[in-house]
């Protein structure tokens, strides 16, 4: 090897090192992703409304229909009425829809007010379904404070007799915080709300 060939490698190799550090350097700067779900509080008695009735009924839970701008596991927010963003470090574990039909199946279930409740996509013979439309799930932005909206549309089939009950389901809570975590902490308490009210709404019409 010459003393050109030998001075190039070893520039070569100080550059690749150069080059790789600097990479290593900048991926450890970088904040990682924060991924939240969307839960209920089982540990409150009124959450799984202990003063419900049992009815001998099955029913199945369908994935909420919604469209892809708010069903997405990114965690949106706006501040003004035409533009949604997204959050850079934080995301949803899963899509709005999917949390959402776990959320209720799980809650249905731990009222212990019904046969069974199940979210599967088989062909299974159920006296009820809901239908639901996920209509708002995001942060908003006003000038002063910043909001958790949670809008959804429910479905409450009667399987037997094609009957259909309808009810709209619409919550606007303060945000903890100004920032994802804040959003994140209202959107869970509404979800308590809407599911406690959800099963009020089942119970009227069973």
């Amino acid at each position: 090897m010459n003393n050109n060939t030998m001075i190039k490698t070893i520039i070569l190799t100080l550059f690749t090192i150069l080059f790789f550090s600097g990479c290593i350097s900048l991926t450890k700067e970088l904040p990682s992703y924060k991924t939240y779900s969307l839960e209920y509080n089982k540990e409150k008695k009124y959450e799984l409304n202990s003063k419900s009735r049992y009815f001998d009924k099955t029913i199945q839970v369908f994935e909420a229909k919604s469209l892809a701008s708010i069903n997405s596991p990114a965690i949106s927010y706006s501040k003004n009425s035409f533009l949604n963003e997204k959050y850079a470090l934080s995301r949803w574990s899963d899509k709005p829809s999917k949390m959402i039909q776990r959320n209720i199946a799980s809650y249905l279930t731990n009222t212990n007010s019904y046969k069974f409740v199940t979210t599967s996509n088989l062909k299974i013979k159920s006296d009820y379904k809901i239908l639901l439309e996920l209509v708002d799930f995001k942060h908003t932005f006003t000038e002063n404070n910043s909001y958790a909206d949670f809008s959804t549309r429910i479905y409450f089939i009667n399987n037997n007799t094609d009957e259909v009950f309808f009810k709209s389901f619409v919550y606007n809570q303060k945000a903890f915080s100004n920032d994802a975590k804040g959003f994140v902490k209202a959107i869970n308490s509404i979800n308590n709300t809407f599911l406690y009210d959800l099963n009020n709404f089942i119970q009227e019409k069973l």
